[in-house]
């Protein structure tokens, strides 16, 4: 199941990740049980953020960055505008976790206008902006070139996000997924090389999502044809190769598979099927959000959980599922 990405839940866990960096400096004469006062945030002293803060602060510029260049594609598809409004989401999460921890939004430049044929129908100027705030973008892009942006700038972003702790790590590798998922359905897909982690006991939680993945598509494959059969056959084969590289990666810590999992029947119904298919890959996606905190720092274990969410995105299409501002995740 997603992780539950509530909003309510968001800037908790912001607080209390502040909350908890501000206790590792208590002194002694503190007793237990009696509430730690937190110092005060000032607004122009990036020590006395939350944690995380600045980092926020820096993905938000990025994300901001990414909808102005979407805004300057004269002719955008139906998933294009649909994955802006992923962007614009991801705008707003963004600003209300640093917010809730008392730490300014820093300024950013006025959005330009929609190009082309989206100019008549679409208006990016913010609620109360004059003409003059709108500013207007350079000559427009294609959706190929913003693709090629998004996958050329994965290993700058995945290196950044290293940085962060557990509090918002999870929520970040969602994001960066979404953004190589983006890439792909503009035509950009990224490069990715064989897994380098996570390793040990950090990729069980892994492989207990994919394994009944393997199993459950085997199965809807053998009670279809054509098509229907075509479009398991194409996700099983991708999924199995993911789990060799798991299965290597766990070493003595990967549990001997089971030998079959429990599905629902009947699977008559090519509807039943696909269904099927789609809440067992819909499992993979959180799986390796839950794994991100056992990669602290380490930004080559962290791309193979990003490739891991973003492929999941392309499997969950392929079977009609949604795709979402941050994979893996919900939102209320």
């Amino acid at each position: 199941m997603p992780l539950s990405l509530t909003r309510r839940a968001l800037l908790r866990a912001v607080l209390v990740g502040g909350a908890a960096t501000a206790l590792v400096g208590c002194d002694s004469e503190v007793r237990p049980g009696r509430p730690v006062p937190e110092p005060p945030v000032r607004a122009d002293d990036p020590a006395t953020w939350p944690v995380d803060s600045e980092l926020l602060v820096a993905v938000r510029g990025q994300v901001h960055d990414t909808i102005s260049r979407s805004l300057q594609i004269s002719r955008p598809g139906g998933l294009l505008r649909e994955i802006q409004g992923h962007w614009r989401t991801q705008l707003t999460t963004l600003e209300d976790l640093i917010s809730s921890g008392g730490v300014p939004l820093p300024e950013l430049p006025a959005l330009p206008e929609p190009t082309g044929d989206d100019a008549a129908s679409t208006s990016s100027a913010p609620a109360g902006a004059d003409d003059a705030s709108v500013t207007t973008g350079p000559p427009g892009i294609s959706q190929k070139e913003l693709g090629v942006e998004l996958r050329d700038g994965l290993p700058a972003l995945i290196e950044q996000i290293s940085t962060a702790s557990s509090t918002n790590l999870p929520m970040l590798v969602s994001l960066t997924s979404h953004r190589a998922a983006a890439a792909q359905i503009l035509r950009a897909a990224y490069p990715w090389e064989p897994l380098a982690g996570p390793e040990g006991a950090a990729a069980v939680p892994l492989l207990a999502a994919t394994r009944p993945a393997i199993f459950g598509l085997e199965v809807v494959s053998a009670r279809s044809s054509g098509e229907e059969r075509e479009d398991y056959e194409r996700v099983l084969h991708e999924i199995r190769s993911l789990t060799r590289q798991l299965t290597s990666l766990a070493g003595a810590a990967a549990p001997v598979a089971p030998l079959g999992y429990d599905l629902p029947e009947p699977l008559t119904e090519e509807s039943h099927r696909r269904q099927l298919a789609l809440d067992l890959v819909s499992d993979i996606a959180p799986a390796a959000l839950r794994s991100a905190d056992r990669v602290l720092g380490r930004p080559e274990h962290l791309t193979s959980l990003v490739r891991i969410a973003a492929e999941s995105v392309a499997w969950s299409r392929s079977f009609k599922g949604p795709f979402d501002p941050f994979p893996g995740m919900t939102l209320p």
